[in-house]
């Protein structure tokens, strides 16, 4: 099976139609970019994309496997989005063990914009 980090950067390679654009943008080199793209067109079994010394073109099997890829990386980037944020975010119950009279002269004063801060969902 097709690794997605093979398939975004075909995704890649196909929105700006050049590997050296794209291996400046991944920050893969481009002689590995260019690899590894001729590895997915050989494990598909399919040309992707038609080469030439000036230009790149995508070969009607590349548009059709572009507009799939495209949205599969779009979505594997915003779910890996939506979960950086929740573990940037902090979650459960806090529990302080204090004494009394250092609790509610230094903490009890700070729970209200504590809270604030960090609402709950």
């Amino acid at each position: 099976m097709t690794s997605l980090d093979d398939m975004a950067l075909f995704v890649e390679v196909a929105n700006v139609m050049s590997f050296r654009q794209a291996a400046e943008i991944t920050g893969v080199p481009n002689s590995t970019l260019s690899r590894r793209i001729s590895a997915l067109e050989k494990a598909i079994g399919l040309r992707l994309l038609h080469r030439t010394t000036r230009k790149i073109e995508l070969t009607e099997a590349g548009q059709l496997y572009y507009e799939r890829c495209r949205r599969i990386v779009e979505e594997a980037k915003l779910a890996h989005q939506q979960l950086s944020d929740i573990a940037e975010n902090p979650s459960g119950t806090v529990r302080v063990s204090a004494p009394i009279d250092f609790a509610t002269h230094f903490i009890a004063p700070l729970l209200p914009e504590f809270a604030k801060a960090i609402p709950r969902n």
